[in-house]
Order: C-alpha cells, then sequence, then structure tokens
C-alpha cells in the first residue's frame, strides 16, 4: 500500500456498515424520582451504509433501508463511477480501490462488473481493520452524534 502511495497512486477505500435508527422503550410505573423507561428487546431498524473514502479525503455515501448485497454494491459502485468520471476524466489510469474480502464484494458477479468498468482493484486480508481508513470513519459515525443513545457498535 505504501508503495502506491509513494507512486502518487489514490486509493479509494470502499466499504459497508451500518447504523441503528432508534431504540424503542416503553413507559411504566416507577417509583418516585425513578426511571419511567424499560427497555425491551432492542428492534432497532438498521440503516444500511455503503461509502467510499479516497486518500485526498473525499468521501462518498449511499444510505438504504436494504440489506447490502452484490446489487447494492454494484449500484454504488455505478453511482460513485459516473460521479468520479464528471469529477476526475482519465481517474482510472492512478485510482486503485481498496476492498474487503466479503462475499458480495469478491462475488463473481461483481468481479466481473470491475473488469468490465475497468477498475484497479485490490484486496485487503481478512480482518484487517487496522489497514482500511474506512473503519476510521465508521466508527466515528457510530460513536458520535449519530448514536445519542449509545447503542453497541462493535467499534471501540
Amino acid at each position: 500500500m505504501l508503495k502506491l502511495l509513494d507512486q502518487g497512486k489514490r486509493v479509494i477505500n470502499l466499504d459497508e456498515t451500518w447504523l441503528n435508527e432508534t431504540s424503542f422503550t416503553r413507559r411504566a410505573w416507577a417509583p418516585k424520582n425513578g426511571s419511567g423507561n424499560i427497555k425491551l428487546k432492542p428492534v432497532t431498524p438498521r440503516l444500511s451504509v455503503i461509502a467510499a473514502l479516497d486518500t485526498d479525503g473525499r468521501v462518498w455515501f449511499a444510505l438504504s433501508h436494504a440489506k447490502t448485497d452484490s446489487n447494492m454494491m454494484a449500484l454504488f459502485l455505478y453511482h460513485l463511477i459516473q460521479a468520479l468520471d464528471s469529477e476526475t476524466p482519465g481517474w482510472r489510469d492512478d485510482t486503485i480501490f481498496l476492498w474487503d474480502n466479503a462475499p458480495y464484494h469478491s462475488s463473481q458477479e461483481i468481479r466481473a462488473w470491475v473488469r468490465a468498468l475497468g477498475i484497479k482493484l485490490i484486496y485487503s486480508g481478512a480482518y484487517s481493520y487496522s489497514a482500511a481508513p474506512i473503519e476510521t470513519l465508521f466508527a466515528h459515525l457510530k460513536l458520535g452524534e449519530l448514536n445519542v443513545e449509545g447503542q453497541p457498535t462493535g467499534k471501540r
């Protein structure tokens, strides 16, 4: 990775995560000055987030209620490519995508789509969160103002 950066390549790290939208609570009788909120087994709709972060600090987001799969990744990639084409013609010459090996990143459908689009792609090793800058962005989203109720996120 460092060699690519030394060569002036732009790396776009692309990944997905989810955010809890809300936590359902219930009001109940409580002793004076006690809390009337009872948390039930959490039923928390998830907001799916697909994001791309490049080495220049640009970020592209997509939010949905759909489960992330190869079709959602292809749709995000299609719109990201359109944005890159309009922002910087010729970006393919010096841009490399970094993905993890999630099944919807490495499916035959996505690999064919990547080849057809002429995208250079490298896959990170399994569970190599420290090599993926997008994970730091996701951690800030999950621990910040979007998670005011402090819902468990798996990020620390």
